[in-house]
């Protein structure tokens, strides 16, 4: 049997039910909220202050060391808070030499927050549970030495639903289909042809939402609302989907804006640029008739000048600022809360020169004490101006109290409840309609906060305050970099939040406003068989074969994908013939069908090329020395007509060099290989070619590490080449495991190049982190993450293993009324199933014998025993017939003895059978007097007793009392 286990759960037990009565009320040295017994979130901390020292009305105990655990009930409330101030009902008063450990969670093993004493903190601090800790519980650990004591603290521990972080996304779709065309992913451009549409899609991830967790508030595409502004000035639905299709050849901006049920707000920017069209001037033919067989010169040109580019007009994008999400302004006693942005994109150097440069700052915030606050904004070199200053002394010089003012709708409580409704507040030195808040507030300028705030005055946010410092002040600071919002909270009674700010620069400075400038990707004339030279970026000439109008086409694609081309036209008068534009394998051509009136003289410019038997065969064999492009020709002697033509004799193709990829799979990069393009293959059934072995340059990719042989031939001529990739593949390790006895042997481990072992807590100890298979040992249960990497290539895989704690059980002896029944009950931890020598099941059993009883407790890999021995007693009442009411020796009170009641009535009556005195707690008696408190006259009186013994048996007993004085 363990009594001291169990002497301390009663000692608990007594505790709780004493802080029950008190309204919940904390002292240090009380066990708190664990997540056993949480808060209830709906009225814990709201009623003032909670959270007191174990000194009561004088200093706290000296050589004291105990700790306090605040959890939330997550169905209530997620994040649990602390503020210790010294102000507005607050106190703190705690030794240099004595401690406040704060920890992120339900016990000292989760990070520590802080260690505070009036010496580091002389003005208090506070904390709330961060999103790394799920269990929304904070630990106070208090510890104290012999020497000095303060009078303690008198605080206030508080929790609720906080403003759960997610992610905003946007992807974008040219025509609704294809990959994501955002380049960068969410905040980059679209670049589009006119005419085409784009499908705007908000994905926003929520990793803390009740769907994830099981606990807070619900965060799903379905319940998030949307506000999609583009630059067009059109209206788009609050979906989380929308098109746009652009109206005119110009660069656009979209800004989505997607806010949840807390309320808080993330902003996301992102760009469409739309393709220019460009000039054809001047693109055409010299002449416009030739002879069949002769040549003519084509110019080509998409400006007046026939060089090849498009003349973009800049374009201008409409100002939309930039924008920073939620941030907590909890209860605070000079602590100052910093909400950042990180401004990029600007032209590199651009600095602050005027007020007007920076248009307006505007805040959506909510604050439930105005006479508490200070305001600033600091660029990115440091510089602050003061925007709202109504405190002081603070960390702003001056200052003009605006008191019990509202900023917005608060909640007006101690903190921790949620927030009210944020109101936008904003201020500007150029562009300002009203003057700075201290003028603003003293003309009355205050509108009712009608839903959370009681209708209380609350600072008016329909203008544009002048900030109380101008802007001007940050002439020199660079655009580019972090611009924060500071506001220090300098009483510990309100809190607030900060749902968004925003920057509003000057269109001169805005990201895209010098438009952008749109470049030739591929440009010429389409190839074709009468073009005989100059396939470059204007001129060609053209010898066409086939008598009438002939069509040449001059196509170009620009950076953004899109297609523009001219044709033109040229009339052919019928002559010889040549073969059209070929291509030539082995450096080798028999010429065939060559049509001509007399004898032929053949040609070429390039002096690699020969003719065999001689230059006069008609349809003579034509080979070069070299791979190329070349030109061919003859002269008829009949009619001194003169045709071209082009021979390609394509090279052998050029792949990649033997290479080694540290990865399955190998994107295959500036393969060379005429247009017919080729045909990849390897010996090995490992090896496959995606999306098939067609393609120019596709990806290669093996199911195992090793060294691969890859062949490549054309489809033009057959030719072939190889090479080798050494494909290591990322490492192979256990899967998930639940660890008994806090070791493990790991098997199974496979990885080309070796690798090393880590784990995600200093609590496990590898024998040889460079094992492939070491042994491992844990210095504590709970979860932890092991990751082997790949030191060659520096891939890592990772799992998961759950060391289980030893199991605990504890019962307690008790005596019971013979006839009744007792509710046993183990204590336990890391138990999840119990057994009992009775066959029951469960932590509890309902006993109504004597006897020994045995629980055991189990988990997956522990188990855990212990006794209780139940004995029974007889219970009854009895009563004295006689007192002496001047009696000193303890006979002037008449009690009744009892035992194992449940449940008493007991009525005194006079001779006459009228009652004079009753009462219904055992443990009281009779003093001689009426229930008016008059003596009673000696003599004899009667009592009946009505009771209920503990076995459910009722009594009734009825007596004498002799009353002497």
């Amino acid at each position: 049997m363990r009594k001291t286990i169990m002497n301390y759960f009663a000692l608990a037990a007594f505790l709780v039910t004493t802080l029950v009565s008190f309204g919940q009320v904390v002292l240090m040295g009380d066990p708190g909220f664990s997540p056993q017994n949480p808060a209830d979130c709906n009225n814990f901390g709201v009623g003032g202050n909670n959270f007191f020292d174990n000194g009561a009305a004088g200093n706290y105990t000296a050589n004291f060391n105990d700790t306090t655990v605040f959890c939330p009930d997550l169905t209530t409330g997620t994040k649990m808070s602390l503020t210790f101030g010294i102000n507005a009902g607050y106190e703190f008063d705690v030794d240099g030499s004595d401690s406040i450990y704060v920890y992120d969670g339900p016990n000292t093993s989760a990070p520590l927050l802080g260690v505070h004493n009036s010496s580091t903190d002389p003005n208090g601090f506070s904390h709330i549970a961060s999103w790394n800790n799920p269990s929304g519980c904070l630990t106070v650990v208090f510890i104290s030495n012999g020497s000095v004591q303060g009078t303690g603290w008198v605080a206030n521990a508080a929790c609720g639903n906080q403003a759960q972080p997610f992610e905003p996304h946007i992807e974008a779709y040219v025509n609704g289909v294809g990959p994501d065309a955002l380049n960068p992913s969410d905040t980059g451009f679209v670049d589009v042809c006119f005419g085409d549409s784009i499908l705007f899609i908000a994905r926003p991830l929520f990793p803390y939402s009740l769907e994830s967790t099981g606990y807070g508030y619900s965060q799903n595409v379905d319940n998030m609302t949307y506000e999609w502004i583009i630059s067009d000035g059109g209206t788009y639905p609050d979906n989380d989907s929308i098109w746009f299709t652009p109206p005119t050849r110009n660069g656009f901006l979209v800004d989505l804006k997607t806010t949840d049920e807390f309320p808080q707000s993330l902003r996301m920017l992102c760009k469409v640029r739309v393709s220019q069209l460009p000039s054809f001037a001047g693109t055409g033919p010299l002449e416009d008739t030739v002879c069949l067989g002769q040549n003519t010169t084509l110019i080509g040109g998409v400006t007046p000048t026939d060089t090849v580019g498009i003349d973009i007009p800049a374009g201008s994008f409409q100002l939309g600022g930039s924008f920073a999400g939620l941030t907590y302004l909890p209860d605070g006693s000079g602590a100052q809360y910093n909400a950042p942005i990180d401004i990029a994109g600007f032209p590199a150097g651009a600095t602050i020169n005027t007020a007007q440069d920076l248009n307006q700052v505007c805040i959506t915030m909510e604050h439930s004490y105005l006479g508490d606050l200070e305001i600033a904004l600091q660029c990115p070199n440091g510089t602050q101006v003061t925007l709202l200053n109504s405190y002081s002394p603070g960390f702003i010089p001056g200052g003009t109290s605006g008191g019990g003012t509202y900023l917005g709708d608060p909640i007006d409580d101690n903190g921790g409840g949620g927030p009210g409704e944020g109101w936008e507040y904003c201020f500007s030195s150029a562009f300002n309609t009203w003057g700075t808040y201290p003028t603003e507030l003293g003309l009355g300028n205050t509108i009712p906060a009608p839903n959370f705030g009681n209708n209380g005055p609350s600072m008016n946010p329909n203008g544009v305050y002048l900030p109380e410092t101008s802007f001007a002040a940050l002439a020199g600071c660079p655009v580019n970099g972090q611009w924060t919002i500071i506001v220090q909270d300098n009483l510990t009674i309100d809190d607030g939040y900060i749902f968004e700010w925003g920057l509003f620069f000057d269109p001169s400075y805005f990201p895209g406003v010098s438009g952008y400038q749109n470049t030739i990707v591929t440009e010429g004339w389409l190839n074709d068989p009468t073009i005989i030279s100059g396939q470059n970026d204007t001129l060609i000439v053209v010898q066409p074969n086939v008598p009438g109008n002939y069509q040449y086409t001059y196509a170009l694609t620009d950076d953004f994908g899109c297609d523009y081309d001219t044709t033109v036209t040229l009339y052919v008068i019928p002559t010889a013939e040549i073969f059209d534009d070929t291509v030539a394998c082995n450096f080798a051509m028999q010429v065939s069908g060559t049509q001509a009136f007399d004898d032929v003289v053949w040609f070429s410019p390039d002096p690699e090329i020969t003719f065999s038997p001689n230059v006069n065969a008609l349809n003579p064999l034509i080979t070069t020395s070299a791979a190329g492009t070349y030109t061919v020709g003859f002269v008829d002697q009949s009619c001194f007509d003169t045709l071209y033509a082009q021979i390609i004799f394509p090279d052998l193709p050029q792949i990649f060099n033997d290479t080694s990829v540290c990865d399955l799979s190998f994107d295959v990069t500036g393969t060379d290989v005429y247009t017919t393009g080729g045909v990849w293959s390897s010996p090995s059934a490992d090896v496959s070619f995606s999306p098939n072995a067609n393609t120019t340059n596709p990806t290669i990719s093996s199911i195992n590490s090793g060294v691969y042989v890859i062949n490549f031939e054309d489809n033009v001529c057959g030719n072939s080449t190889s090479t080798t990739i050494e494909f290591i593949g990322p490492p192979s390790i256990l899967g998930d495991q639940v660890v008994c006895n806090y070791s493990l042997q790991i098997t199974g481990t496979s990885s080309y190049n070796g690798g090393i072992w880590s784990a995600s807590d200093t609590a496990i100890h590898f024998n040889d982190p460079q094992l492939l298979n070491p042994s491992l040992w844990a210095s504590f249960h709970g979860d932890y993450i092991l990751t082997f990497t790949d030191t060659v290539c520096n891939v890592s895989s990772s799992a998961l293993i759950e060391v289980i704690p030893s199991a605990y059980v504890g019962l307690s002896d008790a005596e019971i009324c013979a006839g009744s029944t007792y509710e046993l009950t183990a204590i336990s931890f890391a138990v999840d199933n119990f057994v009992w020598n009775t066959g029951n099941t469960g932590p509890t059993i309902t006993v109504t014998q004597p006897g020994v009883y045995i629980v055991t407790g189990s988990n997956v890999c522990h188990s855990d025993s212990d006794t209780a021995v139940i004995t029974t007693k007889v219970c009854d009442i009895a009563a004295p017939n006689i007192i002496s009411l001047s009696s000193t020796v303890g006979n002037n009170l008449w009690t009744v003895d009892h035992t194992g009641l449940v449940k008493f009535h007991c009525i005194i009556v006079n001779r006459w059978g009228n009652p004079i005195y009753e009462f219904s707690d055992p443990n009281a008696g009779w003093n001689g007097r009426t229930q008016g408190g008059t003596l009673v006259e000696e003599g004899t009186y009667f009592y009946t007793i009505d009771a209920t013994l503990e076995s459910g048996e009722e009594l009734q007993k009825q007596g004498f009392i002799q009353v002497v004085h």
